[in-house]
Order: structure tokens, then sequence, then C-alpha cells
């Protein structure tokens, strides 16, 4: 009878991105419910159960919740967490079936195996013309323990088997633990308290990404996604894409480069990042005009179209250059910041054309 309801179980299940995701909106509770309706699954011939209009409130009745909430559950299970699968008719796991799968071809193996044995048993064992009545029946009598024993062979290999596959499972767990990092929910669970609700997707790229940086610096991207007021997903992962790409591994070397920015911030807008670099004839342009006497006193368009030129290669807005700098009188527009990003006109260009219909204006 215990065999009856034996299927394997990963003793790390609860680690799978579909259940954490499961576990992230249900809980505990819905970790339960879960096994629960496995159980229930692994019970029928098939490993299916047929949907009609009792089966929620005989779900109900297991889950020990209204029938309501038991429908809603195994729905968010097929539709939300992809852990059952539905055709209309009937409703299944996947791995259940996957798993009984191979079970039920064993046993059907051990089965057909024994029956041969005990078949050519017979025939050796049978009607022999050189014995007498005696002997067939002596025959007869050794043939029931003999047969006793390979009845008894039966279970006793299937414990075999059973041991078998109890190492191959501890030993998969044991990989899975090596790989698996030692906190790997820590950053799962800083997602779910801060973030919202985590899809399996999501789920599967936290976990790549603390295979490759670890669990803190996962976390540690996320908590700067939420102090710079970008609660996303997408807006740490660019975070930890930064720290990969400058091969910074660890919090101390995350947290030097983040002070070094700010200090490139605190000296003013010169010295700060650029999300792209100054072309080198701009710089080789500033260098003849600082090394020629005629040029030491700058013209103050000059030093605005420079100054513009910045502006705009980091990515300023038109309201914050119109706002933050002394470029407001100029009366820029967007087109003038497109022309100067897209390189088909100087900031100096831009801000002579700009003083000449002023001058014609007035």
């Amino acid at each position: 009878m215990k065999n009856t309801y034996y299927f394997s179980h990963d003793g790390n299940a609860r680690n799978d991105p579909k259940i954490l995701s499961m576990r992230s909106v249900y809980g505990s509770e819905g970790y339960g419910w879960y096994w629960i309706i496995i159980e229930m699954l692994r019970e029928q011939n098939d490993y299916k159960i047929k949907i009609n209009k009792y089966t929620w409130n005989a779900l109900a009745m297991q889950l020990q919740c209204n029938a309501d909430a038991a429908h809603r559950f195994a729905s968010d299970c097929i539709n939300e967490f992809e852990l059952l699968h539905t055709d209309g008719e009937y409703f299944w796991s996947e791995s259940l079936l996957k798993r009984m799968e191979v079970k039920d071809t064993k046993s059907e193996k051990a089965k057909k195996a024994a029956q041969a044995r005990w078949k050519k048993k017979a025939r050796q064992d049978g009607d022999s013309s050189g014995k007498s009545s005696e002997d067939k029946k002596s025959n007869a009598k050794d043939m029931q323990p003999h047969s006793e024993r390979n009845a008894d062979a039966m279970p006793n290999k299937e414990k075999k088997s059973k041991v078998n596959e109890s190492k191959e499972k501890k030993s998969k767990e044991d990989e899975e633990k090596k790989k698996e990092p030692a906190t790997s929910t820590d950053a799962i669970r800083f997602y779910q308290n801060n973030f919202g609700m985590l899809r399996p997707q999501t789920s599967e790229e936290i976990m790549a990404w603390i295979q490759d940086l670890g669990d803190d610096m996962v976390t540690e991207a996320m908590k700067r996604a939420l102090d710079r007021n970008k609660p996303s997903w997408g807006y740490a992962k660019s975070i930890l894409q930064s720290w990969a790409n400058k091969n910074i591994q660890t919090l101390e070397q995350a947290q030097a480069e983040e002070v070094e920015f700010k200090n490139k911030q605190q000296r003013g807008f010169a010295g700060s990042k650029s999300s792209e670099v100054v072309p080198e004839w701009f710089n080789k342009q500033d260098e003849q005009k600082q090394s020629s006497p005629a040029n030491n006193q700058k013209s103050k368009i000059e030093k605005d179209a420079q100054t513009l030129y910045l502006w705009v290669k980091t990515k300023k807005s038109l309201d914050e250059i119109q706002n933050q700098s002394d470029l407001g009188h100029y009366g820029l527009t967007e087109r003038d910041l497109e022309r100067i990003e897209n390189n088909s006109a100087t900031g100096l260009e831009v801000l002579k054309s700009k003083s000449k219909l002023k001058a014609v204006g007035s």
C-alpha cells in the first residue's frame, strides 16, 4: 500500500523559480496547498483530475478553504506560475507525469521479468514423462516455496531500486547546493518586499546575477535603485551590468566607485562623467585656442558654445540647460540641441545664428 502512493520529490523544490513566484503571493500556506494538490493527482489512475462543477468543492475540502479560494489558487498555478497545466477538461502537473512515467516504466519491467522467470520455472518443473505421480507432487510442492521466493525477491529488488534512486537524488541535490549561493534567497526576499510580485523570468535573472556577482551585490543594486527613485528590476540590472563591465565584484569596490562618482559630481559639471566621450578634435581645438595669445581672451559666445556642447553631449534637457546655465537668453530650441547632438552643427554655429536672429529682431 505504501508503494501505491510513492513519488519522488526534490529536497530543494522550495527554491524552484516558479514555486518562489507562487510563494511570493500565497506564502507558506500556498506551498502546502500545492503539495496537497500534487498528492491528489498522484492518487488518480492517470495522474490527472477531471474538472466539473464539484471539483473545486472537493479541492476546497482538502485545502480547508472555500471553493472560490481553491479555484483561484489552482487557476493561478496554471496561468500565472505555470506549475499546473490544463486542456479545459482535466488539469495535471507535467513534473509529476514525467516522474511517474519513469517509475511506472521501471515497475512494469520488473513485473514482466518476474513473470518470465515464473513461466520458465513452470516449464522446467512441469510435465515430465519419466517421473511418477509422486515426483510430480513433490515438484509441485517444490515450486511453491520457489515461487514465493521469487515473489519475495520483487520487493527486495524494488527496495534496491529505491535506494539507488535515493542516492542519485541526493547526489543531484548536493551538486545543486554547490552551485547554489549560501544566501540565495536574500535578494529574492528583498525584491518581494520592495518591488512586488516576482515573475519566473525575473527570478531566473536574479539567480543568474547571484551566480555571477553574489547575493549581497544583487541586493545592493536593488537598494540603489530604490535610493535613486527607480524602483524597477531593469534599473537594478543596469547597475549590475555596469559593475560587471568595470570588473567590480565586491561591495567595497562598489562603494568606492560610488564615492568617486559623487566626488566628481561635487567638483562641478566639468568633472562629471559623460555618457559620451568628448571628440578628440574638440580637445585639440581647445588646446590650440589656449596656446594662441590672441585667443587667451575668449569671447563670451565661445565659452557659452563650449558649455552648450558639453551640456548636450551629457544628455541634459532643454529646461535644465536654460535654468541651470547662462544660456537662457539665446532662446534655444529642441531642434538646436538635435543639430548639435547629430553633429550637423557646432555649438558655436548655433549660438551665432541665434545671436544674429536676435540682432535682426531687435
